[in-house]
């Protein structure tokens, strides 16, 4: 949920954050060998209000109207791509009622984004940082722009950077592995690109295989491109890729193959 002049919320969100990091097996340290995923529970965002802060903040705006997206720099729209405004260091996409928040600094890089559940927080640092003071610095700097979760708290995944393969889907979720890659990625929107995956915001082209009889979730309707009996293709957000993987009337998420050109 979007809050702002929560003051002595965030000071008690802060001490909340800091009792656990006294624990003896509890790392008290962002390593620069990882980056961490943190949940920030459910938002109700006032994207026009986050739109505002963010430009007022000097964020770059990338504005989605269905496939076709506007930039903005300093509040006035700009003639230039979307690759060209994403690689700037403070950027905020809106996406329908999604948005993709990404800060880019000397120490870490943060990213706000849309997860299974609410919104998830994505520190990747550039140095070795105590989470604690990181954690406090980057939840003052959200709250300055009206993003604060309901359930914020210290339990995190981390992921190696090094590690090129990637983590493996859980075995009950049936999805190809380069898009789960994508659901875990630090960057997804660099890793779309680098993948050859076909994007259009926070939306990404992907095939779901029914099983036989298999009828879509109406939470899934809305995003279909074609559909076969076998077969349905749809632009999807990608934190719904795990949701239409677990579906029992799916049995495999997979990657839209392009035709090879003769």
């Amino acid at each position: 949920m979007i809050r702002r002049g929560k003051a002595i919320l965030f000071v008690l969100l802060a001490l909340t954050l800091a009792f656990p990091l006294h624990g003896a097996d509890v790392s008290t340290t962002f390593a620069t060998s990882h980056y961490y995923i943190l949940s920030l529970g459910d938002m109700s965002a006032d994207l026009p209000a986050l739109t505002q802060a963010t430009q007022s903040a000097g964020y770059s705006v990338v504005q989605y109207d269905g496939d076709t997206a506007v930039i903005y720099r300093g509040g006035e729209a700009v003639d230039v791509d979307v690759a060209t405004a994403l690689a700037d260091e403070y950027v905020l996409l809106v996406d329908g009622s999604r948005f993709y928040l990404r800060e880019t600094g000397e120490t870490y890089t943060l990213t706000v984004r849309p997860a299974e559940i609410g919104y998830e927080l994505v520190i990747n640092p550039q140095q070795e940082l105590s989470i604690n003071d990181t954690l406090t610095s980057v939840l003052m700097a959200l709250q300055q722009i009206g993003i604060l979760g309901n359930e914020v708290n210290l339990e995190y995944v981390k992921f190696a950077k090094a590690d090129l393969k990637g983590p493996a889907a859980p075995a009950d979720v049936f999805i190809e592995s380069t898009l789960y890659g994508l659901t875990v990625a630090e960057d997804w929107l660099a890793y779309a690109t680098a993948k050859g995956l076909v994007q259009v915001g926070l939306r990404v082209e992907i095939v779901a295989e029914k099983v036989p009889g298999g009828v879509l979730d109406a939470e899934f309707v809305d995003y279909v491109l074609d559909e076969t009996e076998s077969l349905v293709k749809l632009l999807l957000p990608i934190d719904k890729l795990l949701a239409l993987a677990k579906s029992t009337s799916i049995g495999y998420v997979r990657i839209a193959y392009q035709p090879a050109v003769p």
